[in-house]
This record gives structure tokens, sequence and C-alpha cells, in this order.
């Protein structure tokens, strides 16, 4: 890059004024095309974020239903397997069963998740990129035609599955206790009543359970993909500015230079600067 400031400095040095605020002008024009450009990307990263927030929220909520319907067969089934199994007992025992799936439900969801949610932010960031490369080799190439020299390449790329941000969480299956009433009531009540009782109450904290869990996963995915796709935004926002700064200051001191050695052009100068 330094050789190609040089060189520019010493064509805005050389050429005729007039080439010269053509050649300004011009490259004034495609820096503002490219920033128009990278500004359209970002715009369609804005409905992709939306598109993948919105694939999370569905695979959670199918996960969710299936994942509560699984989990009451299996209390259901403990229950008609354990018909003289007293309340107390009853409710020890669903509770270690629902531990038990919630955790070996959710650590299976919670991999597939991840990998199927990576592989859309990959996506969408290999997307972002295909459209930031495309403009900015015609951005390049537009400048070296203009100034007749080679711009070299430049870098840009992203591995999302080395840098993710979002994690997933099951929390562990805790009960709530009743209150006085409610064991007051169940001291009124027939052995198999209480069962009854114990099967509805922990159905009922396993569904619970299940929905914190998922919405938990679904809050620190979408802050997830909210973090990471945002970040690469950033970067496609200062893609490109670097080298234009350094040639817009390169075709400047070139124009110094030449005032100061042809002591003219004065006028031009400070007009070219104030476009």
């Amino acid at each position: 890059m330094e050789n190609v400031i040089g060189i520019i400095e010493k064509k805005i040095r050389k050429a005729s004024w007039e080439d010269v605020e053509n050649m300004f002008t011009t490259f004034r024009h495609l820096a503002a095309t490219l920033k128009q450009d990278k500004e359209n990307v970002l715009y369609l990263i804005e409905d992709k974020l939306g598109m993948l927030c919105l694939k999370a929220k569905e695979m959670v909520k199918d996960f969710e239903e299936k994942e509560i319907l699984r989990t009451k067969q299996c209390i259901h089934d403990f229950f008609e397997k354990n018909p003289d199994t007293n309340s107390t007992i009853l409710r020890n025992e669903m509770q270690k069963i629902i531990r038990q799936e919630i955790g070996k439900g959710f650590e299976v969801f919670r991999n597939d998740f991840e990998r199927a949610i990576l592989t859309n932010i990959q996506e969408t960031v290999d997307d972002l990129l295909r459209h930031a490369s495309d403009i900015i080799h015609e951005f390049k190439a537009a400048v070296e035609i203009l100034f007749e020299i080679p711009m070299g390449q430049f870098e840009y790329s992203v591995d999302i599955y080395k840098d993710s941000n979002f994690y997933c969480i099951a929390q562990d299956y805790t009960t709530t206790s009743g209150n006085k009433f409610h064991s007051i009531l169940c001291s009124f009540l027939s052995q198999p009543a209480r069962r009854k009782l114990v099967l509805h109450e922990m159905i009922a904290e396993m569904a619970s359970s299940v929905s914190r869990n998922c919405d938990r996963i679904l809050c620190d995915a979408t802050s997830g993909i909210c973090a990471t796709i945002e970040f690469y935004t950033r970067q496609l926002k200062d893609l490109g500015n670097s080298p234009i700064a350094r040639i817009e200051q390169a075709i400047q001191d070139g124009l110094a230079q030449r005032s100061t050695e042809n002591g003219v052009g004065k006028l031009v100068h400070r007009k070219l600067l104030t476009v």
C-alpha cells in the first residue's frame, strides 16, 4: 500500500490540473458508491437477522411442545407401573424422573440447536462476505483504472465456528413447595386421590420447567445471534475506510507538493480540498 500511495502522490504532482480535478472528483464518487453499497448490504443483513431469530424461535417452540409430551408420557408410565406407591414416595420418584428426562432431552436438543443456529449464522455471514467481496473488488478495480496502478488484495474473512458468542443452558429441575392450605387439603384425601393430585402437580411443574428452560435457550440464542451479526456488520462498515482515507491523503499531499514546487494553482488546490 505504501508504494501505491507514493505513486498516487507522484501522479498528482505531474498531471495537469484538469486531470487532477477529474481524478479527485471521480475518486470521491467511487468512495461514495462504496459507502452506499455497504449500506445496502447492511440492510439485507438486517432482514436475515430477523429471519435467524424467527428460525430459532420456531425450533425452540417445536422442541418445547414435543419435550413436554415426551416427559409427560414418562411420568404417566411410571405412575401406571407403580400403583401401590404412596403419594410422598411417588412425588420424590417423579421428581427424579423429571430431572433426568429434562436433563437428557435438553442436552440432545442443545447440541443440535446450537449446531443448526451456527450453520445458519455462518450461511448469513458467508452471504455478507460474498456481497462485501464483490463491492470491494469493484471499488479496487475502479481505483486501479483511475490511477493506473495495482492495488493488491483486500482480505475479509470470517469463521463463525471459531468465534461464536452465544450459549444455551438448561436449568436443573426444581419443584415449588405447596402452601399450607394445599398440605391440609391433601391430608383429607384418600391415597388414590393424593396420587392423582401428585401426578397432575408433577406434570404442571414439568411443563413449567421445560418452558423456563426453553425461554432461557431462546433468549441466549437470540442475544448471541444479534451480537455475532452486529460484530461482523461493524467490520463491514469499516471495510475500505482505511485505503480511502490514505488515498485521499495522498491526493492532498500531492496537491500540496505540487503547489509548493510550482507556486501556482493554489486556488484550484483549495477548491479540491473543500469539495
